[in-house]
């Protein structure tokens, strides 16, 4: 009973803190104050909620306490009115019960709506420091503990327990009313108010430092915080313009990151694995923007901004020319540095990267710019389209020494390599050169870099260091084939074929080779007596595991149920597949039938779309390697999930072939 009972102490107060915290200000007219006898009323239902049991309405019951303790301390200060003396004689002679956990809201408080946006407007005063405001925020009406904000922000407790103490006694010094503002002063209060939500969700869905590319729960209180002041502020455009914005953007978290935690930048995301239920929240939300009417508010412009992308089936279909007139009229409306940055490169798509750059160009001496590593970034990504190569890679490097994120540091400098290695001429580019970069990449791993490196190693030697990469042809390669591993056992030779497929694989893609090195070489048939099938309760165990993503899932567990090849199961389309019958045909095979668990998973990789392959690959293939039309999936632009990457991920995760996971 005792966890129990701490458990939903910690959910209630979490619901019920804003609310019972914002009664207390308007009965005492003290902020810290008001916190601090609500915090009472939380340790006294700790203490007594695992012996008592949890209240049927636990809400009431703290809000009852809290105001209890109010009243007491208004007594002690000789400041207690006629009608809180009365209600404090209730109070005192009524035994804790049901009447009194349901009655006491009615007794003091009929408008907690009210007290509720009166305190969103008290927390986000712009008298406070944009840090104090976002901690008092989480603090009183996110009911977060000092702990859960100091992990979110990537700082000390104490630095955020000061915040708090320090936003408390400004706000005592200056007594600031507890009311909600009107006249003049409303709209520029609003506005501090929908600052401090945007600026925790921006936190979670890009987080300025850190190990960590997002923090989705930052994300989601920003969104319940925004819900919460729509309900309380229905008549205000701006209002509902966030919230639109937030839906839209928080859309896209699942496809932001790739299958390590890398980020994933907009055109190169699965646009399948955007949340539908929250677009079209977003939609609904704007429309209630502008049916509120009013001018245009930078919210609701921004809004208008991420709809045109949401609107998008793929990259290509983006309309950045009424993306970059949404801009032109923001910047009117919120003429600041950071929107005419994101305007230089909505111009770059719309009317060349040369429109971009030259914007880019003058805002470099912006203060407010000096050391937002935005700018270098941007200024790379518009100079390698430009190829200036040599350029973007100091613009990548420089942005990359900015930033205290580490997945992005880690992004910036691969693309800084990128650009060095595009700086170069590619016939100066030798062999060793070419294989030392390839067994130096972070995604293999030890294993795999000493059974390629063996592989790398022979054709050093036997094609010379020195030789251009651009030189070394298909015919070369087959040529070494046949004098090292001609008599070798076919799972030898296919090892070394795999490595030389990946390596060509990897040239390709950075623009290096214009032929598949590996041509020459087939595949050679290996006994399947000398592959032993996974155990069984080992095939059981991997189904239970919660840390596969869905794609492996489904492929795997469609292997195992259908025993079919894995050749016929990656070559399945969309377009192909019979839901109903549990069932598809792949181009030019027979049926393949599955069984309930793949069938629960097959809607997740279709996600909305209607035809190209059913397994893809996680990202969208590199301009030197194109895939032929019929891998490539034209709603997502990315190819076919390739046998190989399919086998690496599994040996990954269980040191098997996936050979060995087709039933006995």
């Amino acid at each position: 009973m005792s966890r129990d009972a701490h458990r939903a102490v910690d959910e209630v107060w979490k619901m019920e803190s804003a609310r019972i915290i914002a009664g207390l200000v308007r009965m005492l007219g003290d902020v810290g104050l008001a916190e601090e006898l609500a915090q009472d009323a939380l340790l006294a239902a700790l203490e007594r909620w695992p012996d008592s049991g949890v209240p049927d309405n636990p809400g009431a019951w703290l809000m009852a306490v809290s105001k209890r303790r109010a009243i007491d301390h208004l007594r002690r200060g000789e400041r207690l009115e006629r009608g809180h003396e009365q209600l404090a004689h209730e109070l005192a002679t009524r035994p804790d019960g049901t009447e009194a956990e349901t009655e006491t809201d009615a007794a003091l408080d009929d408008e907690v709506g009210d007290d509720v946006l009166r305190l969103m407007f008290v927390s986000c005063h712009p008298a406070l420091s944009a840090e104090s405001r976002v901690a008092l925020t989480l603090r009183l009406l996110g009911g977060l503990r000092t702990d859960e904000i100091a992990r979110a922000f990537l700082v000390s407790e104490p630095t955020v327990a000061q915040r708090v103490v320090r936003a408390k006694r400004t706000l005592a010094e200056l007594g600031v009313p507890f009311e909600v503002p009107s006249g003049p002063d409303r709209a520029a209060r609003l506005s501090s108010v929908l600052e401090v939500i945007y600026l925790v969700f921006n936190e979670g869905y890009a987080a300025s430092a850190g190990d960590g590319w997002m923090r989705q729960d930052l994300c989601q209180e920003a969104l319940r915080l925004g819900r919460l002041l729509a309900g309380l502020a229905p008549g205000e455009a701006e209002v509902h313009g966030l919230i639109a914005l937030m839906e839209l953007q928080a859309s896209r978290l699942a496809a932001r990151t790739g299958p390590s935690g890398e980020p994933v930048a907009l055109h190169e995301q699965n646009r399948g694995r955007w949340d539908r239920l929250l677009i079209r929240r977003g939609f609904a939300a704007l429309l209630r923007a502008r049916q509120a009417g009013g001018p245009l508010g930078p919210y609701v412009l921004q809004a208008a901004i991420a709809v045109c992308h949401a609107r998008a089936r793929t990259a290509e279909e983006t309309d950045w020319a009424q993306i970059a007139a949404l801009y032109e009229t923001l910047v009117r409306v919120l003429p600041t540095p950071v929107v005419q940055l994101n305007r230089a490169v909505a111009l770059a798509m719309a009317h060349g990267p040369e429109a971009g750059l030259a914007l880019v160009d003058t805002l470099a001496a912006e203060p407010a710019l000096k050391g937002y590593h935005r700018v270098p970034s941007v200024r790379g990504d518009l100079l390698v389209r430009l190829g200036r190569h040599e350029e973007a890679r100091r613009e990548f490097e420089r942005a990359a020494a900015l930033t205290l994120n580490v997945p992005e540091r880690t992004i910036l400098l691969e693309r800084a390599q990128a650009c060095a290695d595009a700086a170069r001429p590619e016939s100066a580019v030798t062999l060793a050169e070419a294989a030392s970069a390839f067994l130096a990449r972070a995604d293999l791993d030890a294993a795999t870099v000493r059974s390629y490196r063996q592989t790398m190693s022979r054709l050093r030697r036997d094609l010379g260091d020195d030789t251009p990469l651009r030189g070394v042809t298909a015919g070369q390669v087959a040529e070494v084939f046949a004098a090292a591993w001609e008599s070798a056992a076919a799972a030898t030779w296919n090892r070394h074929r795999g490595a030389v497929r990946s390596f060509s694989g990897w040239a390709a893609d950075r623009g290096r080779l214009g032929e598949d090195l590996a041509a020459g070489i087939g595949r050679r048939p290996e006994p399947r007596s000398r592959t032993r099938p996974m155990e069984p309760p080992r095939v059981e165990a991997l189904w239970e595991r919660r840390d596969l993503a869905p794609r492996e899932r489904a492929l795997w567990l469609m292997l195992h149920e259908s025993a079919a090849g894995i050749g016929s199961v990656l070559a399945l389309n969309v377009e192909d597949l019979d839901l109903a019958g549990m069932r598809g045909r792949a181009p030019g095979a027979r049926w393949i039938h599955w069984r309930s668990g793949t069938a629960e998973l097959i809607p997740q990789l279709v996600a909305g779309r209607r035809r190209g392959p059913l397994f893809l690959s996680e990202r969208r293939p590199g301009p030197g390697r194109r895939p032929a039309p019929g891998d490539l999936c034209p709603e997502t632009g990315r190819r076919r999930l390739s046998y190989e990457r399919a086998e690496y991920l599994f040996k990954q995760a269980t040191g098997h072939t996936l050979h060995q996971l087709r039933s006995r």
